[in-house]
């Protein structure tokens, strides 16, 4: 048996860290975690990257950063996104996962991170299967690298061509391939592909057929079913614990909505043929979801117990195509206007999005409006007051604003202007810079005297008890001269781009000065949201608040 070198041993116990990285473990499931204890669980993931950063003396943990039932094959995930808010924070300079596949399938983008953003950001990346730590890694190791990206991506794509193709064939056979089965019906436990009757819930998709056969609309249908006390689908699958994940229902979700009573009419499914494939997506392509037309569905017949007859169903189906029709021409007489304000007005009760409505007359007069949802589908039920907001008078409401913060931007401009021109203004700006020339000559003066206490422990000079004193004396000094530069490099930002005339606020308020007629571009650009309270009071959140908030606090402060 070899002897293991006393000397070697004694030198790799003393041997100084000599930087300890503040480290993130990464950890990612495709699939919604069962709980089960094979290997790729996230509570295996976890501990197996765990053991590993406790056991480096180079590596302190920061935080642990999970995303359950996220793809591989982009990086839009919030634990991620959040991981790397820290690093551009400076929060983390290390990364742990347990293989490059859970950092990512895409090895495009994947390839883009370990060679190009983190060498920029100055970031260890460590896979531990794949044997590959950025810190240590030669050439060669990089092409390994890259290649198992490939493969990662490759697989990714293998798998998802498999899946769909199974998935493809389970429609084909008649087999239901949906996660919860539509409302009306359940899922046999028996046959979990193979739809069967809800005996509660078939009764009220009978009731929601016959009240739209007899003319009533998508609407009413729903706040009769909310003033009956009829859970939503939602509330029912959850009353029935047929969601994995126990949350219960919130928003929309607790309460019927038209656009609900309208997916059962218009489903074939309850005519006892199974109907799947309306949509299609490909995140390994990069395709979105999108709907298919109806001709391209696939349709199964006799497949299970019908709620109703298909010649009833056709004959609904005609009839509200015929009113659509009716209405689209009707409408198309009537000036349409582009929604300007899509996905900014909000209810301020239920802090949903306001609809717009439009309002056509016998006058050949239109108006648009924005509506509370909630109010419309449930009236009295809605903890939502009446709303009814004008397209015109909200444009007024805006514009007589806008003006106000014009005044005031030019107004403060002045002001900042005049007490930047100020001895003692200029007097502080300069002391900064010096200071912060100072400090910088400061902390190379400690990275020498850091580097020289070292090669004088390494030639025997001092003892390593003086060491490790004088080393975190040093240390100690070298953070205190970090927090100064930091603080006096937010001071010049902030005198570089918010008190000054690139302050953004004062940038985009100076460009509207002559602005009378609102665009969907000057919303997107100037305005976050707009708030409706009580009947129809408005609040518009504009954009740039925080630069106005500085900017104003420091003109008032200094006046």
């Amino acid at each position: 048996m070899a002897r293991v070198s006393r000397k070697n041993k004694a030198q790799a116990i003393l041997e100084p860290i000599e930087h300890v990285y503040n480290t993130a473990i990464y950890i990612r499931l495709s699939i919604e975690d069962s709980g089960t204890n094979s290997s790729e669980t996230i509570e295996t993931q976890q501990y197996m990257v765990e053991q590993f950063v406790n056991a480096q003396k180079d590596m302190k943990l920061y935080s642990l950063y999970q995303d359950n039932g996220f793809t591989g094959t982009n990086f839009q995930r919030p634990a991620f996104e959040q991981m790397m808010d820290d690093v551009r924070d400076r929060k983390i300079d290390c990364i742990v996962v347990k293989d490059l596949s859970r950092f990512g399938r895409n090895y495009i983008e994947t390839g883009y991170y370990l060679e190009k953003i983190f060498p920029f950001l100055n970031v260890r990346f460590v896979a531990i299967t794949d044997n590959y730590d950025t810190l240590k890694n030669s050439s060669s190791d990089d092409m390994v690298a890259s290649l198992k990206n490939i493969v990662n991506s490759l697989v990714a794509k293998d798998i998802s061509h498999k899946s769909a193709t199974v998935l493809h064939q389970k429609q084909q056979n008649g087999e239901y391939i949906g996660a919860f089965a539509p409302y009306g019906y359940m899922k046999n436990p028996d046959k979990k592909n193979h739809l069967m009757i809800d005996p509660v819930t078939a009764p009220i998709v009978k009731e929601i057929f016959k009240w739209k056969i007899e003319g009533i609309g998508y609407i009413l249908i729903a706040r009769k079913l909310n003033e009956m006390g009829i859970p939503s689908p939602s509330v029912y699958n959850y009353q029935n614990s047929r969601y994995k994940a126990k949350k219960i229902p919130t928003g929309k979700a607790t309460m019927w909505q038209g656009q609900m009573v309208k997916q059962i009419i218009n489903n074939f499914t309850y005519t006892g043929n199974v109907t799947q494939g309306k949509t299609v997506e490909s995140l390994c392509n990069g395709l979105p979801l999108t709907k298919k037309d109806k001709k391209q569905y696939i349709v199964v017949y006799g497949t299970h117990e019908a709620i109703i007859d298909e010649a009833t169903f056709r004959r609904l189906g005609n009839t509200i195509d015929e009113v659509a029709k009716k209405r689209k021409a009707n409408s198309e007489k009537y000036p349409f206007t582009e929604n300007i304000f899509k996905g900014k007005v909000f209810c301020d009760e239920c802090g949903q999005k306001m609809i717009r409505y439009k309002n056509a007359k016998k006058s050949a007069k239109t108006r648009y409006v924005f509506l509370c949802n909630q109010y419309a589908h449930n009236l009295q039920l809605s903890k939502c007051s009446k709303k009814c907001l004008g397209e015109p008078e909200l444009i007024n409401a805006i514009l007589l604003s806008l003006r106000a913060q014009v005044e005031l931007t030019f107004s403060l401009e002045d002001k900042l202007k005049k007490l930047k021109s100020t001895k003692k203004y200029i007097a502080k700006q300069k002391k900064i810079k010096t200071d912060l020339v100072n400090t910088e000559k400061l902390i190379t003066k400690n990275l020498l005297l850091c580097t020289a206490l070292f090669e004088n422990y390494t030639d025997g000079t001092i003892q390593l008890v003086e060491y490790n004193r004088l080393k975190s004396d040093y240390l100690k000094q070298a953070e205190e001269l970090e927090e100064a530069k930091n603080r006096l490099l937010k001071a010049q930002v902030l005198d570089g781009k918010i008190l000054s005339p690139q302050n953004e606020w004062i940038k985009a308020f100076r460009g509207q000065k002559d602005t009378t007629v609102l665009s969907r571009e000057f919303i997107e650009l100037m305005i976050d949201k707009i708030i409706v309270s009580g009947y129809n009071d408005v609040e518009i959140v504009w954009k740039f608040a925080d630069e106005l908030a500085i900017l104003t606090e420091f003109v008032g402060g200094a006046a």
